[in-house]
């Protein structure tokens, strides 16, 4: 049985790569008892939807959602690219 840091890392996975029948099984078991990862496979989804809206706004699958605005935009890639260089 998967624990929630195994359940994380693969759904984080899942979002990049197609998971074996193992992977897929321990993880769907897991979250059918695991409330928490349940709610962190939906957030993290959420987050990959806004991210890919503000790079092209137009694929922005959630019409309720207001597009970001140019000066926040650019904010936020500017604080992006902080962090990455500070982190280098």
């Amino acid at each position: 049985m998967l624990n929630c840091k195994e359940t994380t890392k693969l759904i984080s996975d899942s979002l990049d790569r197609k998971l074996t029948f193992r992977e897929r099984m321990g993880l769907w078991l897991h979250m059918m008892m695991c409330s928490l990862c349940r709610r962190f496979r939906s957030n993290i989804i959420a987050l990959r939807r806004r991210l890919r809206a503000i790079i092209d706004p137009q694929k922005l699958v959630d019409a309720n959602t207001p597009a970001m605005s140019e000066a926040a935009r650019a904010r936020l890639e500017a604080a992006i690219k902080q962090r990455m260089d500070d982190s280098v």
